[in-house]
């Protein structure tokens, strides 16, 4: 005996396997020959009869009838002593069950499956007793019953024809006593030694079992307002439950059914009736909790996977879904609309009828196009991964189907719209932005769609207007409305939706947040003097940008200056601060930039922050080329600089001198730099953000190189910003007076500057990038960065790119390429026109402003 059980475990892996496959093989079968009993025709004649709130009462009653049997697998863990968590127990448990009601055989099924889900890592002996006591009162609760029917039917006033099933009902009465009596007084074995504890509980649980399995049935009758007597049926269920158990099978189907209809129809109830009653039993007791506890298995077994695999699978599931969904609702509001405008392509097209999941007639005029546009809009709101679409986007797909429940009914409809609301359900998760920020992106995609449909239905609208010269000829049928009244309660329902949409947008915005805070003189000056800076950090003092501070848990390491035009936030240069934090900084800015809805741009950034942001997923091109003096090797002599010398020589011959003033500055120097500003300036507006404007603030914070004439009188300036380190000095503002200043100030500025410079042991002087130098100019250039090109050309029609390289050249000793980072989920034409109008607008004193770029030192 020994070596035939040693046998039979070294084949135990693939009897499991065996085994599973057998189960699946039954359930399929019996799926099948369920599916087979379910005409789509009778169920939609008996569903339409019966009120919506009776079926919903139907399918929660069909739940709370299998609720019990999970106490038998709690029962279970309690006597092997598991510990698997209740969650993983009830989801099982609830499988087993199901499927066990499905496949039948006595409920051998739910004991080998019990043992594959509870038994691992157990004794077999252990579990083979465990298993056997459960199996013996699975059936206590039917006993119970049976011997209550049996009373019924032998001492009420019962119908003749049920008294035949005496027999059956004393038989399974029989069985509850006698197995009480053998786990009571057996204390070893595979039946014996049970507690007491433990026995009340699986009688307890099968009793419910079976109180639910029976009233389920019964409250279906019920609510399909069958007349029939209670003391009746309740025998002829239960004699019909008993002879379906010992038959062994699967789901009792056949032998249960023929029983009660046989039976109910001796007792005075139609057929038909009969024959919709089983159908619906079998719908809400056996498929729904059954679809319900594969949907619970694939949840726990999609766990363990997404567990091994570090919550990749998940992650790109979810992600999945959620384009699902979009497709899904924008279709579904496409088809809507287009149903409502173009009806007779419906009728005359084929191929429209079978891609669209609606009848063509399901929805007058009005509500399609109203829920039509409605889930469009909802589409955008999931589409931006708004927390706030979530419960709107349900309550419209379930109002949907409702509507397409009661008005006109359509089984393809109601599974299309079922299955969008339970990929919403199950995608939640991806809804994590706190506010809608409408893009010019989505703007156009939703522009295209909507406002093509609109102008497609008032175009319709016209046309069969009875003036229209079709109507002296063949009238296109494609554009064929059935009335002018209909049409107009279709336009109306166009002017209500669009005022939902205005509404529904402003929902969705919220309290139009902004990430990051106002600039913070404090902050921006610690991180400054402590962990050092760049060209452009004196930028930030302007004063015209927001910041975003990283704090790495102990101290303020890293800000980034930026300014927000629509939906996105233009970053001005490389991050500013402990390098060390830089990548730390970027991915938490782009992490509270993306809850809030917006998509940051970096503009003008060096080669190390290309890399970071190329790891976080960012595409980027070049947007030009900065120019770099190295000043100890800078000199005037030669060739090139031939020019430069005569204009430098005819200055200095003239009596004008070079000085670096420091601050503070007198109220009458700040009087005279505005003056030179002014003259400069000629009457055109101030442009900030990537370049300094004139403000006495900002100015008082660095030296100032002057030019001064031979009266001492000052006729250009060019303020010193600090860079916050030894590498690299630069200028910002330089303004010459257009009367005073002589020809050629610039290059008499800039040559002593790189001296002055080099003296006070700098190493490069920054004159400022040359935009789009060397960029999209080639065949073979990136695409984005052709585009760019010539949204800037387009753009900037009056801005000399060539020349200011020209210029630069005769100076510069290295070019340092510079680029601009976007979002995948941007497009480079709109994050182009983005910066095109953030650099191009006008300094407001009032007004903050929003704009990111540095082209020209001036």
């Amino acid at each position: 005996m020994q070596k035939i059980i040693a046998k039979v475990k070294s084949y135990e892996s693939i009897l499991k396997t065996i085994f599973l496959f057998a189960v699946i093989i039954i359930v399929v079968g019996e799926l099948i020959s369920i599916s087979k009993t379910i005409n789509i025709a009778q169920l939609k004649a008996t569903l339409g009869d019966v009120p919506i709130y009776k079926v919903f009462l139907m399918f929660i009653i069909g739940l709370i009838a299998v609720l019990p049997m999970v106490g038998y697998d709690f029962t279970l863990n309690k006597m092997l002593n598991l510990n698997h968590k209740k969650s993983y127990i009830f989801e099982m448990s609830w499988l087993i069950n199901t499927i066990n009601n499905i496949a039948g055989f006595g409920g051998f099924i739910s004991i080998g499956l019990r043992s594959e889900f509870f038994g691992k890592g157990q004794k077999g002996k252990d579990v083979a007793s465990a298993l056997s006591k459960i199996l013996i009162f699975l059936m206590s609760g039917l006993s119970i019953y049976s011997l209550i029917s049996f009373f019924l039917v032998t001492f009420t006033d019962i119908n003749p024809y049920l008294k035949q099933y005496w027999i059956w009902l004393i038989g399974g009465g029989i069985y509850f006593p006698v197995v009480l009596i053998i786990t009571h007084f057996k204390k070893t074995g595979l039946l014996g030694g049970l507690k007491q504890q433990y026995r009340l509980e699986l009688i307890a649980t099968s009793f419910l079992e079976w109180t639910g399995v029976a009233g389920s049935f019964l409250a279906i009758g019920y609510l399909m307002e069958v007349p029939f007597p209670l003391w009746q049926v309740l025998p002829l269920y239960i004699a019909a439950s008993v002879i379906g158990i010992v038959s062994m099978i699967p789901g009792a189907l056949g032998s249960f059914d023929i029983m009660m209809i046989l039976g109910l129809s001796n007792l005075g109830i139609n057929r038909e009736t009969v024959v919709a009653w089983l159908l619906l039993y079998r719908i809400f007791y056996y498929l729904i909790p059954f679809a319900i506890g594969l949907a619970l298995f694939f949840k726990n077994l999609w766990t363990k996977v997404d567990v091994r695999y570090s919550g990749i699978p998940k992650q790109l599931t979810l992600e999945i879904f959620h384009k699902i969904e979009v497709i899904m609702l924008y279709f579904s509001g496409i088809m809507m609309v287009l149903m409502a405008t173009i009806p007779q392509a419906f009728s005359e097209f084929k191929w429209l009828q079978h891609v669209n999941p609606f009848r063509f007639h399901i929805i007058v005029q009005f509500p399609s196009i109203v829920l039509g546009f409605s889930l469009l809009i909802m589409g955008r709101g999931i589409a931006s991964r708004v927390k706030r679409a979530y419960f709107p986007t349900i309550m419209l797909i379930v109002a949907a189907i409702i509507y397409t429940f009661l008005i006109d009914f359509s089984l393809a409809a109601i599974i299309f719209l079922s299955l969008i609301l339970l990929i919403t359900i199950l995608s939640k998760t991806e809804l994590f932005r706190e506010q809608l920020v409408y893009s010019w992106e989505q703007l156009t995609i939703d522009g295209i769609i909507i406002g093509g449909l609109t102008l497609l239905y008032l175009i319709i609208g016209i046309y069969n207007l009875p003036t229209f010269p079709h109507h002296h000829r063949k009238p296109i049928s494609f554009f064929l409305f059935p009335s002018e009244k209909l049409w107009f309660s279709g336009f109306v329902a166009i002017l209500v939706i669009a005022l939902f949409i205005l509404l529904f947008v402003r929902y969705l915005q919220g309290k139009k947040q902004q990430p990051g805070q106002e600039f913070d003189e404090a902050k921006v000056s610690h991180i400054l003097t402590t962990y050092g800076g760049n060209s452009d950090s004196q930028l930030v003092y302007l004063k015209d940008k927001n910041i975003y501070v990283y704090n790495n848990g102990s101290d303020d390491t890293v800000f980034l200056q930026f300014a927000t035009y629509n939906n996105k936030n233009v970053v001005m240069g490389s991050p500013n601060g402990n390098k060390a934090d830089f990548e730390a900084a970027i991915a938490q800015f782009i992490h509270d930039a993306d809850l809030l809805g917006y998509l940051p741009v970096f503009y003008e950034t060096d080669e190390e922050t290309v890399m970071i942001l190329h790891e976080l997923g960012y595409d980027f091109i070049k947007m030009g080329e900065e120019a770099l003096v190295e000043l100890d090797t800078f000199t005037t002599s030669g060739k090139k600089m031939k020019g430069t010398r005569a204009v430098l020589n005819k200055i200095e011959k003239n009596g004008f001198t070079f000085e670096v003033l420091q601050p503070p500055y007198s109220d009458q120097q700040m009087k005279t730099f505005k003056e030179i500003s002014d003259s400069w300036l000629d009457g055109r507006k101030e442009k900030g953000f990537s370049l300094g404007f004139f403000s006495e603030d900002y100015l008082q914070r660095g030296p100032m190189a002057v030019v001064k004439n031979s009266d001492g009188e000052i006729v250009s300036f060019a303020n010193i910003i600090p860079t916050y380190t030894n590498e690299i000095g630069t200028i910002d503002l330089m303004r010459h007076h257009a009367q005073k200043a002589p020809s050629g100030s610039m290059d008499f500025l800039f040559v002593n500057l790189f001296s002055y410079m080099q003296e006070n042991g700098i190493q490069y002087f920054d004159l400022g990038m040359a935009p789009l130098s060397n960029v999209g100019q080639s065949r073979k250039s990136f695409l984005q960065e052709r585009i760019a090109y010539l949204v800037y050309e387009f753009g900037s029609r009056f801005y000399s790119f060539q020349g200011l390289r020209d210029y630069k050249e005769k100076y510069a000793s290295q070019w340092r390429s510079r680029y601009t980072l976007y979002s995948r989920d941007s497009w480079i034409a709109y994050v182009m026109l983005a910066i095109l109008f953030i650099d191009n607008r006008t300094v407001d004193k009032k007004t903050p402003l929003h704009g990111v770029k540095r082209f020209l030192k001036r």
